[in-house]
């Protein structure tokens, strides 16, 4: 039984939110967040990518750009680029182009749900990330981004969800650099609540498809919270012990391949790492030579050297045990390629390996190659039904299984802990 409840958002005034909004934290470097900031000082990137105006090329303690954070937080909210909402609603978050369109609820979750198991994740964190998530909430008293839940397709809150979508309270409508139309309503708390709680309370778990980091690092303030106050952390509305998110039924989540770019051959020649490869799969030259993304699951795209080959998984080679990590391609990819082959046994610590996901993949594999990269893969994208199913499992995928596009938009919705 999911806890879920409004809040009072801090959030951008309506003629600024196309303005202030902002890619996620993530998913931009410092020297680019840098040049967005300088072409638009209402960036929430700001808030979310501080070091981007202090010294992009440097490592800054956690506890310094968490001030920096705060102190431009404060800034967007004294020159009222951003208000904070006089009562608690809920809201709706639709994200749409032409060819597909998802719409979620926005509301603040329970940190002891995640604690509990109800909220239920599918990777391990990075420390260094969550700690400075940890000092971001800290220091701004403020949850600044939403992380992405999915749950299982639910007819009742669908229905809730759309019979309040109308004029009267519609808030914004925006198209973002990226090409996506963003909307959102507003829904005051009387007129919904009631009604939305049954229908979360009837859903076993809620599932994180994106923003572990956040999460992680909400129940450590909150836990951090209660040691300084016991007393204060046990109130209802105790706004440490909740965490906003976005809420978007599972079959509207759209998933793309996560893809691996290889630096070296780790003392292979191309020709004995092809015959290495075809102990255990089956591989198709592509020709003409030409950019190739795997159709199904257990078929993977291979570029060596600047040509694209088609992989596909032996038979023997696919691992039947109950675990569905062992089953996903990311998994036979590091186990039969990445780690036996080219020594990558930790790709989140390895130099050779970077990741590389979205929509352009195809287009910046071709040209990190050009450049002297070595290898490429292109994998099938996981499904929202194995993430949930990992999830459920309590197992763990291997880091960058998913690449979820489009990205929810930062600086749109801020919820405020004091």
């Amino acid at each position: 039984m999911a806890d879920i409840k409004p809040f009072k958002a801090l959030r951008p005034v309506s003629e600024l939110v196309s303005a202030v909004s902002s890619p996620p934290y993530d998913v931009i470097e410092p020297k680019e967040a840098a040049e967005v900031i300088r072409r638009n000082p209402y960036s929430f990137l700001k808030v979310i990518k501080p070091e981007a105006l202090i010294y992009p090329d440097n490592k800054i303690k956690y506890h310094l750009l968490a001030r920096h954070a705060a102190d431009n937080l404060q800034k967007m909210v004294e020159q009222k680029v951003m208000q904070k909402e006089s009562n608690k609603c809920f809201y709706i978050y639709q994200q749409s182009e032409s060819s597909y369109c998802r719409t979620g609820i926005v509301a603040s979750l329970s940190v002891r749900d995640y604690q509990k198991g109800i909220i239920k994740r599918h990777e391990k964190i990075r420390v260094n990330t969550w700690q400075e998530r940890v000092e971001h909430i800290l220091t701004t008293k403020a949850h600044t981004g939403c992380p992405l839940l999915v749950f299982k397709s639910n007819t009742c809150i669908e229905e809730l969800m759309y019979e309040k979508m109308n004029q009267n309270n519609f808030i914004y409508d925006f198209i973002s650099e990226d090409g996506i139309r963003n909307k959102c309503w507003r829904i005051h708390a009387k007129d919904i609540e009631p009604a939305l709680k049954r229908a979360f309370q009837q859903l076993e778990s809620l599932y994180i498809a994106d923003g572990h980091h956040r999460v992680a690092a909400a129940a450590e303030v909150m836990i951090r919270k209660a040691k300084q106050v016991p007393e204060n952390i046990r109130k209802a509305d105790n706004e440490y012990t909740y965490f906003p998110a976005v809420l978007i039924p599972h079959n509207q989540i759209q998933i793309l391949g996560y893809h691996r770019l290889v630096k070296d051959l780790n003392d292979f020649s191309p020709d004995s790492f092809l015959s290495a490869v075809r102990n255990n799969f089956k591989i198709e030259k592509i020709i003409p030579n030409q950019s190739f993304l795997p159709s199904k699951k257990h078929e993977f795209g291979m570029n060596l050297l600047g040509q694209w080959y088609k992989l596909s998984v032996r038979k023997n080679n696919i691992n039947e045990s109950k675990s569905v990590v062992k089953q996903l391609d990311v998994s036979i990819l590091q186990e039969n390629i990445l780690a036996p082959l080219l020594g990558i046994k930790d790709p989140q610590k390895s130099r050779v390996i970077d990741f590389i996901g979205g929509k352009e993949s195809l287009y910046h594999i071709n040209k990190e190659i050009q450049q002297g990269a070595k290898l490429a893969f292109t994998l099938y994208p996981t499904s929202i039904d194995e993430l949930m199913l990992v999830s459920d499992n309590n197992e763990i995928m291997p880091p960058k299984s998913t690449w979820i596009e489009p990205k929810l938009r930062s600086g749109i919705f801020a919820h405020l802990c004091d």
